[in-house]
This record gives C-alpha cells, structure tokens and sequence, in this order.
C-alpha cells in the first residue's frame, strides 16, 4: 500500500511540472497496488494547482480523483501530527507531519513524494 503525496499528485497530473515524467513512471510500476491518499493531501494539491492550472482543469482531476486511489478522512490525526511535528523538531512540514501520523495509523510504509523532507522520516520509505 502506497500513500501519495501532493507533490506527486499534480506532478501525475500536470503535464508541464519538472516532476511529470518521473511521476508516470512511478505511477505506471504502482498503478495495481492500494493507492491511498487524505483530504488534506487533496486540499493542498488543489491550492498547488490554482497555479498551475485553470478552474475548470482542477475541477476534473478533482472529481476524478477517486478512480485513481481511496481517500482516507484524516480529521481525528491533528493530535498525532503535532506529535510528529515537534518529534522531528519542526524540521517538516505540519502537512507532513500530518501525512507521517496518517501513514502510522493506517499502517503504510511507503510514500510517493517528490519531497525530500520524507527522507529523515524513520520507518518511512519515500518511493519517487
């Protein structure tokens, strides 16, 4: 099982990101595993987009997000992020640590994240 990041996400689906042909490669070796993500790793890859690409765009991929990988309700892991945020001495992101606490419960080990903070995330593998 797979938890994807944002930075992977609109890589996936922006074609002109720096990160795109990796992401369809990645996407491509992973594509038939358990694919996860959060509700808030989908509200910041639509805040990422906004600059990216036009309304109408971002509002396709976010419809069409669930026929890509399940979403998991992430509102009861604030408590467990800022155990993780202040484990790792603010050096991630509180998204990330957010991602981290999720990723503990649910029981994934690995992330599909262009983001190199994921790196210093002990029994965290980062796939990208």
């Amino acid at each position: 099982m797979y938890f994807l990041d944002t930075t992977f996400i609109v890589a996936l689906f922006v074609s002109n990101d720096d990160w795109h042909p990796n992401a369809v490669k990645v996407y491509e070796k992973i594509k038939n595993a358990k694919l996860v993500t959060s509700k808030l790793v989908i509200a910041e890859t639509i805040t990422v987009l906004k600059n990216k690409l036009e309304t109408k765009e971002i509002l396709e991929i976010y419809r069409n997000l669930p026929n890509f990988f399940r979403i998991i309700e992430d509102a009861d892991f604030y408590d467990d992020a800022m155990g993780e945020f202040v484990k790792y001495d603010s050096t991630i992101s509180f998204f990330d640590a957010m991602y981290v606490a999720l990723m503990k419960k649910e029981g994934i080990g690995e992330i599909v994240s262009f983001d190199s903070d994921f790196d210093r995330i002990e029994n965290i593998v980062r796939i990208h």
